[in-house]
């Protein structure tokens, strides 16, 4: 018997395999939330960049955004890579005084378990006045429960909320 657990103690075979057990699983924890960031972070700036051409169209005067649904229409146009847009966004279109902040409630994003959409603020606003612009957009993770999405917000339908802000001048006639 001593002699048998001398020979498996100096034997090395499969020990490649185990340390490809113990490191695999790791190494592939940091790619997946590498990956999951880079699809997070994309999906972000394709929103902001959607909603800062939607808002100079607004600015310019253009006719084709005075609506909800107009302007829900231009930023999903701009943002390009959004998967169901029209449906996850959410806006938020309200007058600001000078005196005041960005409004201090929580944004109004979409429930996608349900039929009933949040109440929204959508105010065009007259010439001169400075207009606050808040896009909520819920997306699906590439790996739900995993890495960093851990600590991100999530709605019922365990959907990530990307929030983006912007905030301009309506433009004099």
């Amino acid at each position: 018997m001593r002699r048998l657990f001398r020979r498996y103690r100096t034997d090395d075979e499969g020990s490649t395999t185990i340390e490809f057990v113990i490191v695999f699983p790791m190494i592939m924890w940091f790619v997946m939330t590498i990956f999951e960031t880079g699809f997070i972070a994309t999906r972000m700036v394709m929103l902001e960049h959607g909603l800062d051409m939607a808002s100079r169209e607004i600015r310019l005067g253009s006719t084709a955004v005075t609506t909800h649904e107009g302007l829900k229409f231009s930023i999903c146009d701009n943002a390009g890579i959004l998967v169901d847009c029209e449906r996850d966004l959410i806006l938020e279109v309200v007058e600001m005084d000078l005196a005041s902040d960005y409004p201090a409630n929580q944004p109004n994003c979409a429930d996608r378990t349900g039929d009933i959409e949040p109440t929204i603020n959508f105010t065009n606003g007259g010439r001169s006045r400075i207009m606050f612009i808040r896009a909520c957009m819920i997306i699906d993770p590439l790996f739900p429960g995993h890495g960093i999405t851990l600590g991100l917000t999530r709605d019922a339908s365990d959907g990530l909320q990307l929030v983006a802000y912007s905030a301009f001048m309506n433009e004099p006639p």
